[in-house]
């Protein structure tokens, strides 16, 4: 009996159903989807499944029916479910009860697209003929499927190929022809046989991961599934390969970057680590020397200034690739951040050996270097400390090495220095600072910001903070970033520093807002070389959508040295910043080289007077005449004007009457812990602006 649905059923109508199927003896089911649960069922229905109708109701076909078979019921479901047409029907043999397919006919019953429920009639009443042409037409559709897709199928039975689809083919570099009649074993390395037979038998409920043997000898990673289908006097399995090489790579690097640089593939602070330790455990047992060289190029931040990051990247992979050819494959050769790295003759060395090797890495590492920015001449200081001479543990080496090459860097560029005890207390101290550094932003410890208001003159309220980093030494106590600002630049770390501070820049305003105070903007510091990397934008882009601060809150503060690269990149930078939405302004404005040509070409809103134009004014009138013309200049670039280093009344007065935007400064606040600004802003929203 063929089912037609013209319309979704009401329960009359599944009532009426029921009863017609019920009369005429027709084995019908009606299954609730996507669950599958049987909501009603004839006699001749549950017959087949060697169930009553009671003990049929309720339960899903996966409760009831062989494994394949239901792999096989729930493949052709979810394809009618797919048409998403109410009364869309197909034809297809299933397994009921017996080791016979019957043909089976499903009808969709539809409910604003999605299928809710669907008829099953099982077609005994055709003649063997037409069930057997379905059952072919079944066969038909499904080879025209498996040459049509992408995936790789391969048909198989007791457990030889006998046909398989195009991307098989292409992915198992074989002809058919040899496929044909192949033991699917075959297609397996040897060790992993065992495992595959029993998924290869049974089927698979999920993906299984294995390699393929391809046909010129390589293994390839693939996803495994295998599926039983009916067939005529028997059951033949269809697998299915994705080939999944790419995500196996990708996760391979993934944990290759966890112990390695991505820049130069050599290990990194964590890969030396765990080399070095391994090294020095053979060191020690065999009772060898082993030497480690602290190498850090001279000068390597004015490639980087004067040439962009991308001259000094690869200048960085060809120090890696010429420190590397240089040692025994035994050695190791690490790049711990930024220009430094670090080797370790770890093989067996003779006497004159750790001298020899010396000079051969510095006279290979001044040789000129070639980059997209031209020829660049670069040369090397290096530290060496001796195990177990200058320690036996490899921190020891580390900090003695560094030491070495400390005081190396005194005596001159692409000079070199052995370890001596003169030479323990200063330059270790800088190697524990910046492992001390390093940790606070690392680990987000020591580290914190204060504030500083700007007042409008003209509005006469509060406008903005500016966000200063200081850092709880845990020696030193707090310091100031004239106490560190440079040494992190100068050991790599300043990139991550600034990114601690926007972070906790913004995580404040996001705790200043759920405070109930009034909007201000936060303004941070940010070095030159963070405008060259690709990811700043993006990165400014996240943090904002964290912490739910809209982009017109934050306003980042360069310096003139990072305008007068006149980088494209640079240029670029500012421009995607400004068109998300970010303020941006001139910090410092007088002391470097200032022009007006790149406060025309940047996208800037705010110059920033530097305190020392202020200090001596009002008695000063170069300093009043300097002041007024930078004031005019900027009105006439539609730029606003900040005078830092604001300290008294007079001051104050004459920058509102010379039409100062914003002033900041000691005669308004000191820069305040986070507690104490919130405490001021509460202050000053009662009492109004300062005297």
């Amino acid at each position: 009996m063929n089912v037609s649905l013209p319309s979704p059923l009401d329960a009359h109508q599944e009532d009426a159903l029921f009863a017609v199927a019920s009369a005429t003896g027709s084995p019908m089911a009606y299954l609730d989807w996507p669950s599958g649960r049987c909501l009603w069922a004839t006699a001749a229905y549950a017959k087949l499944l060697d169930m009553s109708t009671e003990e049929l109701v309720g339960k899903a076909p996966q409760n009831y029916l062989p494994a394949c078979a239901w792999n096989d019921w729930k493949c052709e479901l979810n394809r009618l479910a797919d048409s998403k047409v109410h009364g869309s029907s197909l034809q297809t043999p299933l397994l009921f009860g017996g080791q016979q397919p019957i043909p089976t006919q499903l009808v969709a019953h539809m409910q604003q697209g999605q299928m809710k429920a669907v008829v099953v009639t099982a077609l005994q009443n055709l003649s063997y003929v037409d069930a057997m042409q379905m059952v072919r037409d079944a066969d038909t559709r499904m080879f025209m499927f498996a040459h049509a897709t992408s995936e790789a199928i391969i048909f198989f039975r007791q457990d030889r190929i006998f046909d398989a689809n195009p991307a098989a083919l292409a992915l198992t570099g074989y002809p058919l022809s040899q496929l044909q009649d192949k033991p699917v074993l075959q297609l397996l390395p040897h060790v992993l046989r065992g495992q595959a037979q029993t998924y290869l038998t049974a089927g698979t409920q999920n993906p299984q991961e294995s390699r393929l043997l391809h046909h010129d000898g390589q293994e390839l990673d693939v996803e495994v599934t295998v599926s039983c289908m009916p067939e005529n006097g028997g059951h033949y399995r269809m697998m299915v390969l994705r080939d999944i090489t790419a995500r196996k790579r990708s996760e391979a690097e993934a944990d290759f970057l966890a112990y390695n640089d991505s820049l130069t593939r050599l290990p990194n602070r964590q890969g030396l680590a765990r080399q070095l330790h391994t090294a020095l455990l053979v060191a020690e047992k065999q009772q060898q020397h082993l030497v480690l060289l602290y190498v850090d190029m001279d000068r390597f931040k004015d490639v980087n200034d004067s040439l962009g990051h991308d001259a000094g990247d690869a200048l960085l992979i060809q120090v890696a690739r010429r420190l590397r050819s240089k040692v025994h494959p035994d050695d190791i050769v690490a790049r711990l951040a930024g220009d430094e790295f670090v080797v370790v003759l770890a093989s067996p060395l003779t006497a004159c050996q750790p001298d020899c090797m010396l000079r051969e890495i510095r006279f290979a590492l001044r040789k000129p270097y070639a980059t997209q920015g031209g020829i660049i001449s670069v040369a090397a200081s290096i530290g060496v400390s001796v195990f177990p001479e200058d320690g036996t543990t490899a921190q020891e080496l580390m900090l003695n090495a560094s030491a070495a090459m400390e005081s190396a860097k005194d005596q001159g560029q692409g000079s070199h220095q052995f370890y001596g005890t003169h030479m323990a207390v200063r330059p270790s101290r800088l190697l524990a600072q910046d492992q001390l550094l390093r940790e606070a932003v690392e680990k987000d410890q020591g580290l914190l910001l204060h504030y500083q208001p700007l007042w409008n003159l003209k509005t006469n309220r509060l406008e903005s903070f500016e966000a200063l980093v200081r850092w709880q030494h845990p020696e030193r106590g707090l310091l100031q970033p004239g106490e560190f600002i440079a040494f992190a630049e100068s050991r790599g770390l300043i990139s991550l520093l600034d990114r601690w501070v926007m972070r906790a820049a913004c995580k404040q305003l996001q705790a200043w807002r759920h405070a109930g105070l009034p909007p201000v903007s936060v303004s941070v510091n940010m070095s030159a070389g963070e405008f060259n990397q690709n990811n700043l934008v993006d990165e400014v882009q996240r943090l904002l959508a964290a912490t739910e601060v809209g982009p017109q809150w934050l306003e980042i503060e360069l310096t003139e040295t990072t305008l007068m690269k006149q980088s494209e990149r640079v240029l670029e930078t500012l421009k995607s910043l400004k068109a998300l939405g970010v303020r941006l302004s001139i910090d410092d404005f007088g002391t470097g080289y200032s022009s007006l040509a790149y406060l025309k070409r940047y996208p800037l809103d705010k110059v920033k007077i530097d305190r020392s134009f202020v200090k001596d004014t009002p008695q000063d009138a170069d300093s009043v005449s300097l002041i007024k013309a930078i004031i005019e200049m900027n009105r006439s670039l539609n730029l606003r004007t900040v005078a830092e280093g604001v300290e008294t009344q007079a001051q104050w007065d004459l920058l509102k009457e010379m039409g100062c935007d914003l002033i900041q400064g000691y005669y308004l606040s000191r820069p305040m812990a986070s507690e104490d600004a919130l405490c001021w802003q509460q202050h000053r929203c009662h009492v109004g602006a300062p005297p």
